[in-house]
Formats: C-alpha cells, sequence, structure tokens
C-alpha cells in the first residue's frame, strides 16, 4: 500500500479492461467480466479458473466457426484416439459432453489447427487451471494469476481469431 499498485497489475488490469470490446461472444465477455472482478479482489485461484473458461470456450468457438477446421477436427479424432470411433463434433455441447478439455486440445494439435506453441501453451494452462481449481495445500499468487492471464489472452484468444 506504501508504494502503490505494482506495474503488472496496472498491466493485466488494462488488458483485462481492454479486451472486452474485442470479444463478441457473450459467453467469453462473461467469463472475461468474472475474471477481472476476480482479479481486482486478489481471487487469484478463481481468476486463473476463469481466464481458462475463457480461452476454452474460445477455442471451441474458434473451431466450430470454420466448416473446415472442423472437419479438420473431426477427421483428427480418431487418429488422435483410435478407440474413439464414429463421433463427429457439430455444436458447442458436444465438445462439453463427449471429450474431455485435454483431449480437445490433442486433437485440435493432431489436426494441426494451431501451432505448437499455442499447443504447449494450452496444456500449460491447463495444469495450471487444474491445480488452482481443485483444493490443495498449493499457494496461488499474483504473478501466477498474470502468467495464466497474459499467456491465454494475448496467445489464444487474441491469436485465435
Amino acid at each position: 500500500k506504501k508504494y502503490g499498485v505494482h506495474h503488472s497489475v496496472v498491466a493485466v488490469n488494462k488488458i483485462l479492461t481492454d479486451l472486452p470490446a474485442q470479444v463478441p461472444n457473450v459467453a467469453e465477455r462473461a467469463f472475461l467480466n468474472e475474471a477481472l472482478r476476480c482479479y481486482r479482489i486478489e481471487a487469484y485461484r478463481a481468476c486463473i479458473v476463469m481466464t481458462w473458461n475463457l480461452a476454452y470456450s474460445h477455442l471451441l468457438d474458434w473451431t466450430l466457426r470454420e466448416p473446415a477446421r472442423l472437419s479438420n477436427f473431426n477427421a483428427a479424432i480418431s487418429k488422435r484416439y483410435q478407440k474413439i470411433t464414429g463421433l463427429q463434433i457439430t455444436k458447442y455441447d458436444q465438445f462439453l459432453d463427449e471429450l474431455k478439455e485435454s483431449q480437445v486440445i490433442e486433437i485440435c494439435n493432431t489436426a494441426n489447427l494451431f501451432n505448437s506453441n499455442i499447443y504447449k501453451i494450452l496444456k500449460e494452462k491447463l495444469d495450471k487451471r487444474n491445480i488452482a481449481a481443485h483444493p490443495s495445500t498449493v499457494v496461488v499468487v499474483q504473478s501466477q494469476a498474470d502468467d495464466t492471464i497474459t499467456d491465454l489472452v494475448n496467445n489464444v484468444v487474441l491469436a485465435l481469431t
């Protein structure tokens, strides 16, 4: 308090505050607004979870939006997971009902829907989300939230357009 707000808090807060104008999807905007509220009250675990929800929702919408992209995704399901046969994703809820988040990321990677850097970021941030979301003695601090927010917003939400 003596020295004011840390510059990283200001930078992350600006990223989150400026983003709603760039997010036309109502569901994504709701995740973003909740992530911002969590960050501002220093609920960093919740902020990480909500930022993941924003990025994952964006990934699903992005995959569905382009027919060729969705076709490549569907073709890659059985290539990546030989035991999953006959599954064709056609709507958002099917992702949630039929596949785990980690499987969706793996299938997108198999389908070459994004580059290896985005794949690595998504895998890493899913692990971080899982750590934050489940009860544990792991301490979650502002710098971890800053890292998660900036990585997912800049490299997933704003990059996959």
